[in-house]
C-alpha cells in the first residue's frame, strides 16, 4: 500500500532555503546564489530549467541526498509558493513529480508540470517518500519571468536559416555528431516552416555537451526520424558554428551557431515540436525521453 506523503516539514525546509540565500546575499556586493545553493551537509534541489515563465512550465529537478548522491525512484509532490506576496507560505499549486531516468541508468531526473500566474519570486517544496520508506523534504527558491526567453508555446517559431548538407563539403562541417544522420541536415528551419509540414528540432551538440546527454538526445531524435520521417520533417541544429574550426583550434575559437541568439536559448539541448503551421507545440530543456517526444508528435501530425 503506497504510503501518503507529508508535506509538514516542507515549509520549514523551504524556510531554509530562503534563509540560505538572504544569508549569502547579505554580503553586499557578491551575486546572488543560484536557486539551489545549500551546505553539502543537507539534501538539496538541482533544477536543470533555466527559463522558468508565467504559465505553465515544464519543470524538471534532481534530488541529492549528503553521502548518497541522486535519488531515484522516489514518489514525489512538488508544492509552489508565491514568494513575493503578503500570504507567502500558502501553498498555490499542489502536484506529483515523475522519475525519469536517463539512458545508462546512471541518473535520472525529476518532472512536474506546473503553472505559474504572475512573475517574481517563487518556492518550490519537495516532499518525497524514498524507496526505503524514508521521507525527504526538501525547499528552493527560484525566479519566474514574465516572458520567456525561448519561444513560447503557441507563439510562431523562428524562420532560422539554420545550416545544412549543402553548405559544408561534408557533414562533420557541420555538426560534432560523431555518426551524423544526413536526413536531419537537409533542411534549415525556415525552409522546413514554409512548407507547412510538422517539424521536431533539437539544438545539441554531441562533442561538447555540458550535461553529456546531447549524444542520447540524439539518438532519440534519429528514432524517431526512422519512424515519423514520411510525415514530418526532422533537423538537428549543431551548436557551435565551426566544428571543424574547433578540431583545428581548439575550444577557445568557438563560436555558437545563430540559430541560438534567434530562439533565445540559454542552455543546451533544447528540442522544440512545431506544427504545420508553424506554431511551437511543445518544447523541453535538456533531456527528453521518446515517450514524452511522441505525445508532442501525435498532437501535430496530420
Amino acid at each position: 500500500m503506497t504510503k501518503p506523503i507529508s508535506f509538514a516539514p516542507v515549509l520549514s525546509a523551504l524556510a531554509l532555503a530562503l534563509a540560505l540565500v538572504l544569508v549569502a546575499c547579505s554580503g553586499g556586493s557578491a551575486p546572488p546564489p543560484t536557486p539551489t545553493s545549500a551546505p553539502s551537509d543537507i539534501a538539496r534541489i538541482t533544477l536543470a530549467s533555466t527559463d522558468l515563465a508565467v504559465g505553465g512550465n515544464r519543470v524538471v529537478f534532481a534530488l541529492i541526498q549528503p553521502g548518497s548522491g541522486a535519488v531515484k525512484d522516489a514518489q514525489v509532490e512538488v508544492q509552489t509558493f508565491y514568494l513575493s506576496g503578503a500570504d507567502s507560505q500558502r501553498a498555490v499549486q499542489t502536484v506529483p513529480a515523475t522519475f525519469h531516468e536517463w539512458p545508462g541508468g546512471t541518473a535520472g531526473v525529476y518532472r512536474a508540470s506546473l503553472n505559474f500566474d504572475r512573475a517574481g519570486d517563487w518556492g518550490l517544496g519537495v516532499a518525497a517518500m524514498l524507496p526505503d520508506g524514508s521521507g525527504l523534504n526538501v525547499g528552493a527558491r527560484i525566479a519566474v519571468k514574465q516572458t520567456s526567453s525561448t519561444p513560447a508555446i503557441g507563439s510562431p517559431a523562428p524562420q532560422s536559416e539554420s545550416k545544412t548538407a549543402s553548405d559544408a563539403p561534408q557533414l562533420t562541417d557541420i555538426t560534432t555528431d560523431p555518426k551524423p544522420d544526413p536526413d536531419l541536415y537537409q533542411i534549415s528551419i525556415a525552409d522546413a516552416i514554409v512548407r507547412s509540414e510538422p517539424l521536431l528540432v533539437t539544438f545539441a551538440t554531441p562533442a561538447y555537451c555540458r550535461t553529456a546527454t546531447c549524444g542520447p538526445q540524439m539518438n532519440i531524435v534519429k528514432a524517431l526520424k526512422d519512424k515519423y520521417v514520411a510525415r514530418m520533417n526532422f533537423i538537428h541544429v549543431e551548436v557551435y558554428d565551426n566544428p571543424a574550426e574547433i578540431r583545428e583550434e581548439g575550444f577557445s575559437v568557438a563560436r555558437t551557431a545563430p540559430a541560438l541568439a534567434e530562439w533565445g536559448l540559454p542552455s543546451e539541448p533544447w528540442t522544440f515540436v512545431i506544427d504545420d503551421a508553424g506554431i511551437v507545440r511543445a518544447k523541453y530543456e535538456g533531456f527528453v525521453d521518446s515517450d514524452e517526444l511522441e505525445i508532442a508528435i501525435a498532437e501535430v501530425l496530420p
